[in-house]
């Protein structure tokens, strides 16, 4: 019996393994995120954006951690700083894009709570695509011998 299409199914376990590690990370940094930008925005009364701003910053940083020990644990992997720096490009690109969403739906739909909800998880779902492309394909690739 050829091991072949074993082979084949672990594989295809192993990549849902990643992208659902990599979504239960998004999960939790999103609750961490969302709870930061309440507290900053709702509690210390700090103006949206550099109260969005100064969340996501910190988002980015416990995400790349968690998908670096978690998600993509098994892969190996670019040193820690070159990989951060990578990460941190990736989130770069996706924060503008998340940020701009954010920005994009307060200005059509208001400021309420119920509104900036809306506009955040539109943001963070546009931030989420983004992210999972960039650290799959480059961020987090397997890094071959040199």
């Amino acid at each position: 019996m050829s091991s072949q299409p074993l082979n084949f199914l672990k594989q295809v376990w192993r990549i849902q393994q990643q992208e659902l590690r990599f979504l239960l990370v998004g999960a939790g940094v999103f609750a961490a995120d969302a709870t930061l930008f309440y507290l900053l925005f709702e509690v210390l009364n700090l103006q949206l954006l550099p109260a969005r701003v100064c969340a996501f910053v910190i988002a980015v940083l416990l995400s790349w951690w968690c998908n670096r020990c978690w998600t993509f644990h098994e892969r190996k992997q670019a040193a820690k700083t070159k990989q951060l720096l990578m990460f941190i490009t990736v989130s770069s690109v996706a924060a503008i894009a998340n940020l701009s969403a954010f920005y994009l739906v307060t200005l059509l739909l208001g400021k309420t709570w119920l509104d900036l909800s809306l506009a955040f998880s539109v943001g963070v779902l546009v931030g989420l695509m983004l992210n999972w492309f960039g650290a799959n394909l480059w961020t987090f690739k397997v890094v071959k011998d040199e």
